[in-house]
């Protein structure tokens, strides 16, 4: 009951409290809604920024990765520090398309840099079944975690439910505010947890010192610090590891909610000083995975199908109930902070790029995003409620499929021969290899056993994009300069100049 209350408390309290703030003396329009009036700055950016990287695939993916396998689960140290020098290069400039050409979303980009509407809707639709798909790993965690709070008494998927509510409900009012002012709680608050847990985690597996869990898991398990781990599962092999790793970093701007928190940014300056900082987050997935392993220490038995949640039982299991009921609490958050992003990116889309084509005066209609809201949690709760893998298979399937966005993505800022003919052959070739079991199993036959599926269909999409590009007409220079404007460096304000350049463009 104890863990209840106060779970309860933190969570409510925190939706209440940011859509109070979000909704305090702002008039919410779509723009205000799905972008913050792209006002947010450095600190504001920078919590909503790092709660796409402390999501519950963090929190309970990577402990469930590494409590079944061990050194694979490593792979997480690694996705931030890869992904923050990409992030240096790429937001920015999606930030400055953005405010310059008053876009909204990742559709209303790629409409705009190839002066094609279809090409933004055929964007819209793949990126909001990859944002469905990606909302699996975080309503499976929520509905974890309010297990933790409330039992197994409930059936899973009633707690699946529960999490889709609370989204609908924490987005409905403030939208992109909401999440930002409940993403600075959330933040400063894990990390504490974290630390607590951590702490007291040599006590409840039984041993002396931190260092004192890693000798008892060697004993235990000799293969759990090397490549394949726990199991020798050749399929989590070092070809696993780095295509996944390569993946990791492409794939995580190429999710069309990239694109609608780097619109919230006030400039780019706030864009890079967070790209500078993020990869010290990566520090704080090591106090993950030294609680993984005092898990495996501590669980032996744990039936492989609980291994989802095995972080939030061995804390239930061996902390005082005012821990659980934080660390539940403040996980309800993490899960929900990323997945309200995803929901008002998946409406804003559909409202602007595909209702908007239909009917132009539903383009920047409020009232539609907010009803595109609650059809696409439902979505995202059935599709969870009907599938139980483990967290890290649904996170490497996610990735392998909208990392086939990535080519769009670079060479819309890096090419200016890019044609949205050959970029649309590319995805679709790319996305049938990762789809279709048959065609995958085809292609990986020739690279090494191991391969995530995702790379070799990326390397094939890359290259089919480049033939039929270098075939088909370019797009208009006034398009090209959507992505790619002439900026100087003489000292000029560089949002300002990018606006001018446009415009100039546009005069050809």
């Amino acid at each position: 009951m104890v863990v209840a209350i106060i779970g309860v408390i933190l969570v409510v309290g925190s939706v209440a409290g940011g859509a109070f703030l979000a909704s305090r003396g702002t008039k919410v329009d779509v723009q205000e809604w799905s972008v913050g009036g792209r006002r947010f700055g450095t600190w504001l950016f920078w919590f909503l920024l790092a709660g796409e990287t402390f999501t519950a695939s963090a929190l309970l993916g990577s402990s469930q990765a590494i409590f079944s396998g061990g050194a694979p689960g490593f792979f997480v140290l690694g996705t931030v520090a890869l992904a923050a020098p990409v992030g240096y290069f790429l937001v920015p400039r999606i930030q400055r398309a953005g405010k310059v050409n008053g876009l909204t979303t990742m559709g209303d980009f790629f409409s705009a840099r190839f002066n094609a509407r279809w090409f933004g809707g055929l964007i819209t639709v793949f990126g909001i079944i990859a944002l469905l798909l990606y909302t699996r790993v975080q309503l499976t965690g929520l509905s974890l975690i309010l297990e933790t709070l409330f039992g197994t008494a409930i059936p899973s998927m009633a707690y699946v439910f529960a999490g889709g509510f609370l989204v609908v409900v924490f987005v409905f009012i403030g939208g992109m505010r909401s999440a930002a002012f409940v993403a600075v709680v959330k933040d400063i608050l894990l990390v504490l947890m974290l630390l607590i847990v951590a702490v007291g985690a040599a006590h409840a597996a039984g041993v002396d010192s931190v260092a004192g869990i890693f000798d008892e898991v060697r004993n235990m398990h000799p293969d759990a610090g090397t490549l394949p781990g726990i199991g020798g599962h050749a399929s989590m092999n070092e070809w696993w590891w780095m295509s996944f790793l390569l993946l990791t970093p492409l794939g995580a701007f190429a999710l069309p909610h990239a694109f609608q928190v780097a619109y919230t940014a006030r400039n780019s300056a706030a864009v890079r000083k967070n790209q500078i900082i993020q990869p010290l987050y990566s520090l704080f997935y090591v106090l993950i995975a030294v609680i993984a392993l005092a898990a495996i220490l501590a669980l032996p038995n744990l039936p492989a199908k609980q291994a989802n949640g095995s972080l939030l039982i061995f804390v239930a299991s061996n902390y005082p109930e005012w821990v659980v009921g934080l660390l539940a609490g403040c996980g309800v958050i993490v899960a929900l902070v990323p997945t309200a992003v995803i929901m008002i990116t998946a409406s804003s889309m559909f409202t602007s790029n595909v209702l908007g084509e239909i009917k132009p005066s539903l383009k920047r209609s409020l009232g539609a995003t907010r009803v595109s809201v609650i059809v696409f949690t439902l979505l995202g709760v059935l599709i969870t409620a009907f599938n139980s893998e483990a967290l890290l298979s649904i996170m490497t399937g996610v990735y392998s499929a909208v990392g086939q966005l990535a080519p769009a993505l670079f060479l819309s800022f890096l090419w200016r021969r890019t044609t949205a003919v050959g970029l649309t052959v590319g995805a679709v070739a790319g996305g049938a290899i990762v789809l279709v079991p048959a065609l995958g199993s085809a292609v990986l036959t020739a690279f090494p056993a191991g391969t995530v599926v995702g790379l070799p269909a990326l390397v094939i999409n890359l290259l089919l994009a480049i033939v039929v590009s270098l075939l088909t007409k370019r797009p208009p220079v006034g398009a090209i300069a959507v992505g790619m404007p002439e900026i100087s460096t003489a000292g000029v304000d560089a949002d300002a100049e990018a606006a001018a350049s446009l415009q100039s463009a546009k005069s050809l």
